[in-house]
């Protein structure tokens, strides 16, 4: 990765608590929402760390892949995770 680029707030092994914040705006819908299904945490560690490129070299996004405690694997955007000590 280029150092002019943007740089992961957690690492891979990071144990966090996580949600879905887009959940509506990029399944509904095709699924059925529930607010309530939203407002609940995932927690999981961080197994692989990936880059959304949109546009330009200016418009990335990091996307945390992380295995939940239910022994799921989720995809989470760095605004939707936060780190448990």
């Amino acid at each position: 990765m280029d150092d002019d680029k943007i740089h992961p707030r957690y690492q891979v092994g990071d144990f966090v608590r996580c949600w879905y914040y887009y959940y509506q705006y990029f399944y509904y819908p095709m699924y059925p929402y529930d607010e309530e299904d939203e407002a609940m945490p995932f927690h999981g560690v961080i197994v692989d760390i990936d880059y959304a490129e949109y546009d330009s070299e200016y418009n990335i996004e990091i996307i945390y892949i992380i295995y939940c405690t239910d022994g799921s694997y989720r995809f989470f955007t760095e605004d939707e995770v936060l780190k448990i000590c």
